[in-house]
C-alpha cells in the first residue's frame, strides 16, 4: 500500500468514527424519545370509613342502658353538650331521667320543678326594696338565676335534641311510672314549652304585697299565672328572655 492510498485509508477511518459520534449522539436520542415510557398504574385510594352520625355514635354509646343503670352514661353524655363547669355539679345527682320527667310534668300542669330541681336553687335570698308604702322586687335578686341561666343557655341545641330522641325509650319508660296509661311523654314536653313560653316579664319593677312569710304579686294578672310560671318570672326579666330564647330553639330542633 502506498503512502497516499494510506493518507486516504486514515481520512475515510476518522470520518466513519465522526459519523458514528453523530449518530449516536443526535440520531439515537431522537429515536429513545419515539419509545413510550412505562407508567405504572397508580395504587387505588382505599374509600375513607363512612364518619358516623351524631345520632348513631350516641346510640352506640347507650346500648344495653337500662332506666336503672342510666346516670353513668346519662351525666357523660349531658356534660359534652356545654363547657360551662356547673353543669358538672348539677349531673351529679341521682335519678337524672326520672328528676327530667317530674319536672317537665309538673311544668306542663303548672306546678313548680322547685322539688326535683333542687340542686339548681340559686344562693341567696330573696330582696325586696321598700319606698313609702311601695315595695318592689330588688333587681338584685335576679342576678342569684343568672348562673342557672348561663347553664340552659350553653347546652348544644342540636346535641340536646340528639341525645332526647336516643333516650326517648328511657324517658317513656321514667314517664309510664307517673301517668295514667295511653299518656304521651311528648305531649308533657310541648305543654312545658308552649307554658313557660307564655311568660311575658312586666317592664319596670314588679310591685308585691307581703303576705306572712312571702311576697304576691299585686299585679292580679301575675299572681294569676300558674306556680312554675311565677317561679319562672322570679328568675327575672333579662333571664326569662334568654331561656325563652333557648326553649325556641329546642323547640324547632324537636
Amino acid at each position: 500500500m502506498t503512502s497516499s492510498t494510506k493518507t486516504y485509508a486514515a481520512i475515510f477511518a476518522f470520518l466513519a468514527i465522526i459519523i458514528a459520534v453523530v449518530y449516536f449522539s443526535w440520531i439515537r436520542p431522537g429515536m429513545e424519545e419515539d419509545v413510550a415510557p412505562i407508567v405504572e398504574a397508580p395504587t387505588p385510594t382505599p374509600e375513607p370509613e363512612p364518619t358516623p352520625t351524631l345520632a348513631e355514635r350516641l346510640s352506640e354509646r347507650l346500648q344495653g342502658t337500662t332506666l336503672k343503670t342510666s346516670d353513668t352514661v346519662v351525666r357523660e353524655l349531658v356534660a359534652e353538650l356545654s363547657a360551662n363547669p356547673k353543669l358538672v355539679a348539677w349531673l351529679a345527682n341521682e335519678d337524672l331521667i326520672r328528676r327530667f320527667v317530674a319536672a317537665v310534668d309538673n311544668t306542663g300542669n303548672g306546678i313548680s320543678p322547685t322539688s326535683q330541681l333542687d340542686f339548681m336553687r340559686p344562693k341567696g335570698s330573696f330582696k325586696v326594696v321598700e319606698k313609702g308604702d311601695v315595695i318592689t322586687i330588688d333587681p338584685k335578686s335576679y342576678d342569684r338565676y343568672d348562673l342557672a341561666t348561663q347553664v340552659i343557655v350553653s347546652l348544644d341545641s342540636e346535641g340536646s335534641v340528639a341525645l332526647y330522641r336516643e333516650l326517648e325509650p328511657l324517658i317513656d319508660d321514667a314517664y309510664a311510672e307517673i301517668s295514667p296509661p295511653g299518656s304521651r311523654f311528648s305531649d308533657r314536653l310541648e305543654a312545658a314549652f308552649d307554658h313557660l313560653l307564655e311568660v311575658t316579664p312586666p317592664s319596670g319593677d314588679p310591685v308585691v304585697t307581703r303576705k306572712v312569710v312571702t311576697y304576691v304579686y299585686e299585679d292580679e294578672s301575675l299572681e294569676r299565672l300558674s306556680a312554675a310560671q311565677r317561679q319562672f318570672l322570679r328568675m327575672g326579666p333579662e333571664n326569662v328572655l334568654l331561656i325563652k330564647a333557648k326553649l325556641r330553639d329546642l323547640n324547632a330542633a324537636l
